[in-house]
């Protein structure tokens, strides 16, 4: 006579499995970094993006040319990279909980972060590359 399995022994069971399936989701140490990235880069944005945002204001009553000498200074020209930076980054940090939290399927996830990692970097490197024509004035 074959014995039902106890309460303990179907939980323990249970328990297993959901630890075999959250074990190929990677270390949870990895979370902290992430939150503290975001945080880093969101408190970077702050000043960054009042400084984009005022020196937008200020060029939008000027003229390509005088936008254009404006870009060419070297701090103006950094902090918009860095915005650039930034924001992308925070971004990237961003989406990656998104998709943590509602990708399911391994090959999803994978997809999904290769494709948003590859149109921020192709993004991002032609801003960057773009303020840096205006900079080195080529």
């Amino acid at each position: 006579m074959a014995k039902a399995p106890s309460l303990s022994n179907a939980t323990a069971l249970r328990d297993e499995t959901v630890l075999r399936r959250v074990r190929q989701l990677g270390s949870a140490r990895d979370g902290l970094r992430e939150w503290r990235s975001q945080r880093l880069t969101a408190i970077a944005l702050i000043p960054l993006g009042l400084y984009f945002a005022a020196s937008i204001l200020w060029l939008a009553k000027s003229d390509q040319a005088t936008a254009a000498a404006w870009l060419s200074s070297p701090v103006p020209a950094l902090l918009v990279i860095l915005f650039v930076l930034a924001g992308f980054a925070h971004a990237l940090i961003g989406l990656r909980s998104v998709f943590l939290d509602y990708v399911h399927t391994r090959a999803r996830l994978l997809a999904a972060e290769l494709l948003v990692r590859a149109a921020a970097l192709i993004l991002a490197g032609a801003s960057v590359l773009a303020v840096l024509k205006l900079f080195l004035g080529r």
